[in-house]
C-alpha cells in the first residue's frame, strides 16, 4: 500500500506519496501547488476565496490520488490553519465538500514530528532545528524522541513579502526593515541556546544551500553564518550573479526566498549559530510515521 502525504502550508500545499518496502519509504510522487493561503487571511480569518482556493487544491490532489489507487489519503495542516480565527469552520467545509478530514498539528506536535524526520537524515540525539515556514518559523531545541524546548515566531517568508516588500526582490531600505522585524521578534522571547549548529527543515532552507553551492561551490547540505551574511550583502548590493543565480536554483521561490534567507541569518546572529546543516527530511516522513504508519 502506499500513503499520500498532504502539507498544508501558508504559502504552498505539498502532494508527497511514499512506498513502504521493507520498512523503509520511498518517495514516488511528489508534486507542489502554490497556493499562497496566508494572502487570502484577512483580520486572523481564512477568507471566502481563501477556503475556495483550499478546496479546489485538494480536490485536485484527491483525484491524483483516486487515480493512482490503493493510497491512503493522509492531510495535514500546521500554522496556516492551526492559527486561523475561523478554523472550525474551514475544517467543516472542507468536510462537506470533499469528505476530507484534515488534520492540525499543534505546535509541539510539529516539533516531534519535524525530529523523527531528521533523525533519519542525522546521526545526533541532540540539538536544534528551524523550520521557516510561510506564516510562522518554528525554532526547537530537541533530545531524542523529545522536543526540549520549541519557540514559534509568528513571522515566515511569504508573510514578510507581503508586508516589506514592494517589488519581487527587496530592496536594501526593506531588507534592513525585515531584519529589524525578526530580532524585534526573537528577542522578545526567552530562548536560550547552547549549539554552534543549527539543522534546517523546509525549503527555505534548502534553496539557500542550493544558492550558496551555485555561487561559491560549497556543498549545499552545510554552510556557514559567514557565507549567509555574503549572500545578504551581495543582494543588498543587486550584485546581478547573485540574483540571476536566486532565480535559477529555485524560481518559484523568487519572492519569499529572500525574506526567509532573512529570517535564517538574523536568527543566526543572533542565537551565535556559526554553521547550518541542510535535512532532507522533516515534517512529513515524521508524519508518515508517527501518524500514519504508528496509528495504523
Amino acid at each position: 500500500m502506499n500513503y499520500a502525504i498532504v502539507d498544508i502550508g501558508s504559502n504552498t500545499i505539498r502532494l508527497i506519496i511514499f512506498e513502504i518496502y521493507k520498512n523503509q519509504e520511498r518517495n514516488i510522487f511528489d508534486k507542489k501547488y502554490t497556493a499562497g493561503l496566508i494572502s487570502y487571511v484577512e483580520n486572523g480569518a481564512l477568507s471566502t476565496k481563501g477556503i475556495k482556493k483550499l478546496i479546489r487544491t485538494l480536490e485536485s490532489i484527491k483525484r491524483i490520488v483516486d487515480l493512482i489507487g490503493n493510497c491512503s489519503f493522509n492531510p495535514f495542516a500546521t500554522a496556516s490553519l492551526r492559527n486561523l480565527s475561523n478554523r472550525d469552520e474551514v475544517l467543516r467545509e472542507v468536510k462537506e465538500k470533499l469528505d476530507i478530514d484534515i488534520d492540525v498539528l499543534s505546535q509541539k506536535e510539529e516539533a516531534l514530528m519535524g525530529n523523527v524526520g531528521i533523525f533519519e537524515d542525522f546521526n545526533i540525539d541532540k540539538g536544534l532545528t528551524i523550520d521557516i515556514g510561510g506564516a510562522s518559523t518554528e525554532i526547537v531545541s530537541f533530545k531524542k524522541n523529545n522536543a526540549s524546548e520549541f519557540l514559534n515566531l509568528q513571522i515566515g517568508s511569504l508573510l514578510l513579502f507581503s508586508q516589506y516588500v514592494s517589488l519581487v526582490i527587496p530592496k536594501k531600505k526593506e531588507i534592513d526593515i525585515i531584519q529589524k522585524k525578526v530580532l524585534k521578534e526573537i528577542s522578545s522571547k526567552n530562548f536560550k541556546n547552547t549549539y554552534n549548529t543549527l539543522i534546517g527543515i523546509g525549503g527555505t532552507v534548502r534553496a539557500c544551500g542550493k544558492v550558496i553551492s551555485e555561487l561559491y561551490g560549497k556543498d549545499e547540505k552545510c554552510f556557514s553564518l559567514n557565507e549567509l551574511d555574503n549572500l545578504l550583502l551581495n543582494i543588498k548590493n543587486k550584485d546581478k550573479e547573485t540574483i540571476r543565480t536566486i532565480i535559477k536554483v529555485n524560481p518559484s521561490r523568487i519572492h519569499t526566498l529572500v525574506p526567509g534567507l532573512i529570517i535564517l541569518f538574523t536568527v543566526c546572529k543572533y542565537l551565535h549559530i556559526e554553521d547550518i546543516q541542510v535535512s532532507n527530511k522533516g515534517v512529513r516522513e515524521g508524519y508518515l510515521h508517527l501518524r500514519v504508519l504508528e496509528g495504523n
